[in-house]
C-alpha cells in the first residue's frame, strides 16, 4: 500500500517547502529496479525547482543528488520499520491494533541488522540504522557520499534495538539517524555496550 509524505527539501541553504513524496510506487518497467530507493517518487514541480537551482549555480548537482537520496533513503528506512512492526503482529491485516493500542511491553526482536556507519572523512559522525542487508544499504549510502562509507559496528536486533539506541543518543543527534560522537572516545564500544545491555533483557526471557 502506498503512502505519501510531505517533506521540506533543504539543500545548500535553500528550501523547497512542502514537497510531496510517494512511497510504494511500482512502475511497470524494471529498468531501475535494482537502484537505491526504487519505488519512491517525488512531485515533478519540486524536481524542476531543484533543477533550476542547479542551473543557476546556487546548488551543485552533487548537493542536489545528496538531498534527494537522503530523503528517499529516510523514507525507505521508515517504511522498513513500519513493515517490521506489521510483521511483529499475528493475524490478518484488518485485525492489527491501532498504534495507540499497541501493548506496552517491549516488542519482539527481529533478525535484521542494526548498524553504525560513518565516512572516512568524518568518522565520528555516525549513522545508526537498520537493514536486512547491510552491504546493500551501504552501497545506497555510498552514492550520496564523496568519502568512503565504513561499517563501524553491527548487531542483530532490528527496529527495537535501533529505536533504543536512537533514544539513548538523542542528545547528540545531528539529524535523522546521524549522531555526533566527536566528544566520545570510542563510539563503537559505547554503542556496543548499550546494545548488549538492551539485548540481555530478551535473552533472559
Amino acid at each position: 500500500m502506498g503512502q505519501t509524505f510531505i517533506v521540506h527539501m533543504d539543500v545548500a541553504g535553500h528550501r523547497i517547502a512542502d514537497t510531496s513524496w510517494n512511497w510504494g510506487i511500482i512502475p511497470d518497467g524494471q529498468a531501475r529496479s535494482s537502484d537505491p530507493s526504487y519505488g519512491t517518487g517525488v512531485e515533478v514541480p519540486a524536481v524542476v525547482e531543484l533543477l533550476d537551482l542547479v542551473a543557476s549555480g546556487a546548488v551543485s548537482a552533487e548537493e542536489a543528488r545528496e538531498c534527494v537520496m537522503r530523503i528517499a533513503t529516510s523514507i525507505n528506512e521508515r517504511m522498513d520499520r513500519e513493515y517490521a512492526r506489521y510483521l511483529s503482529f499475528e493475524g490478518d491485516e484488518e485485525e492489527l491494533p491501532a498504534a495507540t493500542q499497541a501493548p506496552a511491553a517491549a516488542p519482539a526482536l527481529d533478525k535484521r541488522w542494526v548498524y553504525a556507519v560513518s565516512s572516512e572523512a568524518d568518522p565520528k559522525a555516525i549513522k545508526i540504522g537498520v537493514a536486512g542487508d547491510i552491504e546493500q544499504r551501504m552501497r545506497s549510502l555510498q552514492i550520496g557520499s564523496a568519502s568512503r562509507i565504513v561499517l563501524r559496528w553491527s548487531e542483530r536486533g532490528g527496529y527495537p534495538l535501533e529505536r533504543h539506541l536512537h533514544a539513548a543518543f538523542d542528545n547528540i543527534r545531528i539529524s535523522g539517524e546521524w549522531f555526533d560522537f566527536r566528544k566520545h572516545g570510542d563510539p563503537t564500544a559505547e554503542i556496543g555496550r548499550l546494545a548488549q545491555a538492551f539485548l540481555a533483557q530478551f535473552h533472559a526471557m
